[in-house]
């Protein structure tokens, strides 16, 4: 009588199989399938081979769970898989990734670990780490795939936080500017500097609109805030462009008209003066049209004279236009020495002739390697046809961090097929942190995934928050970097690559703090949630995660303590 477990039924019922009793089935299924290879006349057992099974109750769930006794005991008869599971310090059995089949991974409870690109050669750190070495939520950076503390020292999560100390200065912990804020948007800038300032950042500038300004520097006595522009004076010069362009348009159709028929006439007089010489041709030409076209001639070199006069007054309005460009850039990039890193976009609105200075201040910024944080507002110039060209170079930047929701990244997407062809073959050296339930933060060679559990309420302003707590993260590793670099121009391509997968960490930390912020503040007030309740939280969820990291630090100086002692005595 054949035995096919995958089959099998019973009307008998079953308790569901915990994590533990999967993985390990899941675990032994190599060996199984190989008991299963040799002829049937030998073993009189069906064939085919077993898969992996999941948590979702069936048929074939309740015919393996008469397999699990036996399965399970000859698993912990194993000293290797004993020691495995009594050792680890999570909740859930977690076997080798290399010793699983591919499929196995889908089976691993949500807590456990997800990477999302493959790994570039080299042995660097981050692209060669293992698969469940790439936490998913902040809790998961505490252990490593064997349940072990993590060694502080082999990973970026010691580097996290600069520390505190009696000598530091104003400053020394982060400055960063966020340039935004309109008239009709002047809390988006605000939630995002108050949230770098509630993070531990030192000092925080907002760059906005004039018509901004006030209200914002009502918000917060903390914020430094510069009017850079008026956007009524921007109207003015836009109103009047248009203007401009408008009737030169117009002028330039007409004199297409007439230059259409009098064309006409012309060939017509020719034919009738065709037997006479060239200069006797000339001469009568010049009169007949004179005569029939003394009326057209007139306003067509008045149309001329018009049309010379607008192109005129246009390029002095131009070269206005460009001092005002050229005044914003040099107002904030006059900040550039002091600062760690700029975000740009929140509430900053889309004036065509806003978008022209943030184009430059972009390329300013990317010849001072300056982090830059890109978001909302900026993001949609970046999809723009004109702007193309800053976003390739913004593509190559790897202290550049995007941060697109859903419809943001589409756009952002479709620029770059008409720039570069298919999506899908884009190798891309900045930091994309694209926002949803579940945050993805990757750049070309790292991907991970944040699956932290944040608020039931969805409020308006918390990418703000966001793109404030990204900023102050990727200013802290920017202080750390220079303080490793000590001064070095250039480092190892695996110095590099180590760095940048220390700047994704520091993005996904951020997404970490927001999240944790969000279910800290739903928790107290329900649907009366705002973003102003996280910005309030996020003092003491950054303590909270500080603290987690200086006593995983403080737990492995003991061990190795410990093992010095027993190797001493």
């Amino acid at each position: 009588m054949s035995f096919n477990p995958n089959s099998f039924t019973t009307a008998r019922s079953f308790h569901m199989p915990s994590i533990h009793q999967v993985e390990i089935i899941n675990r032994l299924l190599p060996g199984w399938n190989r008991l299963m290879q040799p002829s049937p006349t030998k073993y009189n057992i069906h064939r085919r081979p077993l898969r992996p099974i999941s948590m979702r109750p069936g048929i074939a769930t309740a015919g393996w769970l008469l397999l699990a006794p036996p399965l399970a005991a000859a698993a912990f008869s194993s000293p290797a898989l004993t020691r495995r599971v009594t050792s680890s310090q999570s909740n859930f059995f977690r076997p080798s990734p290399s010793s699983l089949p591919p499929t196995v991974s889908r089976a691993v409870s949500p807590l456990s670990i997800r990477l999302m690109s493959s790994t570039s050669p080299g042995g660097d750190l981050g692209s060669s780490l293992p698969l469940s070495s790439h936490p998913t939520k902040w809790s998961g950076i505490l252990t490593n795939t064997n349940g072990d503390t993590a060694h502080p020292n082999t990973n970026p999560h010691a580097n996290l936080f600069p520390p505190l100390s009696p000598s530091s200065h104003k400053g020394s912990h982060g400055r960063i500017a966020i340039w935004g804020g309109s008239e009709k948007y002047t809390g988006a800038p605000y939630y995002a500097a108050q949230s770098a300032l509630h993070c531990g950042i030192d000092l925080a500038t907002v760059f906005c609109a004039k018509e901004a300004a006030v209200p914002i520097k009502c918000y917060s006595p903390e914020l430094m805030v510069q009017s850079a522009y008026s956007i009524d004076e921007l109207d003015v010069l836009l109103e009047e462009e248009t203007a401009l362009l408008d009737e030169l348009k117009r002028c330039q159709q007409s004199n297409d008209v007439t230059n259409e028929m009098n064309e006409m006439e012309i060939l017509a007089t020719m034919e009738k003066l065709e037997n006479h010489s060239e200069e006797k041709q000339q001469l009568l030409v010049q009169s007949e049209l004179l005569k029939k076209n003394d009326d057209k001639m007139e306003i067509l070199v008045e149309r001329l004279a018009k049309m010379k006069e607008l192109e005129g007054e246009l390029e002095r309005l131009r070269e206005r236009k460009d001092v005002f460009v050229t005044g914003i850039v040099e107002t904030i990039s006059s900040a550039f020495p002091a600062l760690h890193a700029l975000c740009i976009g929140p509430g900053l609105g889309r004036h065509p002739i806003v978008f022209l200075a943030v184009e430059k201040v972009i390329r300013k910024a990317i010849e001072v390697d300056l982090t830059l944080i890109l978001d909302a507002d900026a993001l949609f110039m970046l999809s723009l046809e004109e702007y193309q060209s800053v976003l390739s170079e913004l593509h190559n930047n790897p202290k550049c961090v995007m941060t697109p929701n859903v419809m943001e990244k589409r756009r952002l997407d479709n620029a770059a097929v008409k720039e570069n062809g298919n999506v899908g073959e884009r190798k891309h050296s900045n930091i994309v942190v694209q926002k949803g339930n579940a945050d993805t933060i990757s750049n070309m060679h790292h991907t991970m995934q944040c699956e932290e559990e944040g608020g039931l309420k969805r409020s308006g302003g918390i990418g703000d928050v966001l793109a404030g707590t990204i900023s102050t993260f990727m200013a802290w590793n920017d202080i750390l970097e220079k303080k490793k670099d000590n001064g070095n121009a250039s480092v190892p391509p695996s110095v590099e690559n180590q760095k940048q997968y220390q700047r994704v960490f520091a993005s996904w930390a951020a997404c970490c703090a927001v999240k944790r912020g969000t279910n800290l503040a739903f928790r107290k007030k329900k649907r009366a949630m705002s973003a102003l309740d996280v910005i309030g939280e996020m003092g003491e969820v950054l303590a909270s995660m500080e603290e987690e990291l200086q006593s995983l630090e403080l737990s492995h100086v003991g061990v190795e303590s410990t093992e010095d002692a027993t190797t001493f005595g």
